[in-house]
């Protein structure tokens, strides 16, 4: 039967129920004062039956209809709670009857498709799983409170740990200390997506210490952002590299003397040999003359790094502006500027402190940065000189509109013996000796590029009580 045609009975059957019953109570008051007490009585009582069963009527007659639509509510709102297995029964309300095996349907559909989904899922995660387990680099992934979502085995073998101990800790919880969780939440922060170089992280003692280089990269989503942190064991390589380095250092101490030599007594015969101009002899002394100065040079530098990493040298701090440190950079690159058609702009906030450098050092960190910049800038770029006051820092930056650097060349860019881009040149220890410097004036280099958008060093040095004490 419809659901129409069975509120129209249940409102009919009120009608007439509670139509009879009043009568048959009004016959009965209407007899009151003249009729005999009997028939009021009778009359009384079956109006009240009346009304009573039309009124039941009524209400049972409701609750058979509601009650179909109010199981298909709940079911629906099962459904919507992700219960897929919900079915509905057969009543006896025709309209109920079909919306029941259609929403049944509907159910059965969507547990199907609820199913596949999930088994896709799974099989995702397994896959993932297993393509992280396969790298030989530890991978963390952190929300942006810093807390650790997820990792390979091979990350948790490195700090120590297992993957169930290190789900929802922190890298500062697990290795002790504060180096990692402010930064990693300020990056995620500012969304830097950019790769800045690390210090290495060393872990154990003994023969079970392990050298790690840890490379922090920013990332965002549909839902919420995060950061991937990739762990590179590089205990071997630099062994590697202090072991050449020792190897290119003392080469140096040795070859110092003689190539000093050579290039006084190149110098000396500069002042007094002739050579008709335009000729292949002029032409080979000008070469000669110019190798023997870059290779006493690079003895020199090679020396220089030996000195500032083993702090054999102090520092002769005193006072110093580094506005007027970064303005001198800009007046001496300005030539060199103007030949390779680039343009210098320099920028400097205004009442900075005074801090206590050693300027001779620290200029040859901002002519390495310049220098740098320039050769890798093509014509018509531009060059940028920036000093700024942070609340932690002040920082000099140095930016350029190159041809940048991968995250694999910006890994690697301090390392000495390292050269990238098309442009560049020396020796490649220009970065070193900057990054020594720095580090020996309490302070911190960084870089940050990407490929084809050029690159910017930034060099963050304490405030000027924090300086001292470093």
């Amino acid at each position: 039967m419809k659901i129409l045609h069975r509120l129209l009975l249940s409102y009919a059957a009120l009608v007439v129920f509670a139509f009879v019953g009043g009568a048959l109570m009004a016959l009965a008051w209407a007899k009151f004062a003249t009729g005999p007490w009997y028939e009021i009585g009778l009359l009384g009582a079956s109006g009240l039956f009346v009304s009573v069963v039309g009124i039941r009527f009524g209400i049972a007659q409701a609750k058979a209809t509601s009650a179909p639509l109010q199981k298909i509510a709940a079911a629906t709102k099962a459904v919507a709670d992700g219960r897929f297995d919900v079915r509905l029964e057969r009543s006896n309300l025709a309209e109920a009857t079909a919306l029941a095996e259609s929403f049944n349907e509907m159910a059965a559909a969507l547990e199907a498709y609820n199913s596949t989904s999930i088994d896709r899922l799974l099989a995702e995660q397994r896959r993932n799983d297993v393509v992280l387990g396969s790298i030989d680099d530890g991978l963390i992934i952190v929300d942006e409170r810093a807390q650790i979502e997820r990792l390979n085995p091979i990350a948790a073998r490195q700090l120590g740990t297992t993957v169930e101990l290190a789900i929802g800790r922190t890298l500062d919880d697990l290795l002790g200390g504060d180096r990692f969780d402010q930064r990693i939440i300020d990056d995620i922060a500012s969304q830097q997506l950019s790769q800045d170089n690390e210090p290495d992280l060393v872990i154990g003692e003994g023969v079970m210490q392990r050298t790690l280089a840890v490379a922090l990269t920013p990332f965002t989503d549909e839902t919420r952002p995060g950061l991937v942190v990739m762990i590179r064991d590089v205990t071997e390589e630099r062994e590697q590299e202090k072991l050449r380095m020792d190897f290119v250092l003392r080469a140096s101490h040795e070859l110092r003397t003689p190539v000093s030599g050579l290039r006084m007594a190149m110098d000396l015969l500069a002042e007094r040999a002739t050579f008709a101009p335009d000729t292949r002899e002029a032409d080979l002394f000008d070469t000669v003359h110019t190798e023997t100065k870059r290779l006493a040079d690079l003895v020199n530098d090679l020396l220089d790094v030996s000195r500032l990493s083993h702090a054999d040298t102090p520092l002769k701090l005193e006072p110093v502006q580094l506005a007027q440190i970064a303005e001198d950079a800009r007046a001496r690159f300005e030539p060199m500027a103007l030949e390779r058609r680039l343009s210098i702009v320099s920028t400097t906030a205004d009442n900075l402190p005074e801090l206590q450098l050693d300027p001779s050092q620290f200029s040859r960190v901002l002519d390495n940065l310049v220098g740098n910049a320039i050769r890798h800038t093509p014509p018509g770029g531009e060059v940028g000189i920036t000093v700024v006051a942070g609340s932690d820092a002040i920082r000099i930056e140095v930016r350029d509109s190159g041809e940048g650097m991968t995250r694999r060349q910006l890994a690697r860019v301090f390392d000495p013996f390292v050269q990238f881009g098309r442009n560049s040149g020396g020796a490649g220890l220009g970065l070193t000796l900057s990054r020594e410097i720095v580090e020996r004036h309490g302070g911190r280099i960084e870089v940050a590029s990407q490929r084809g958008q050029g690159a910017r060093f930034t060099v963050s040095l304490p405030w000027p009580s924090e300086a001292v004490a470093a």
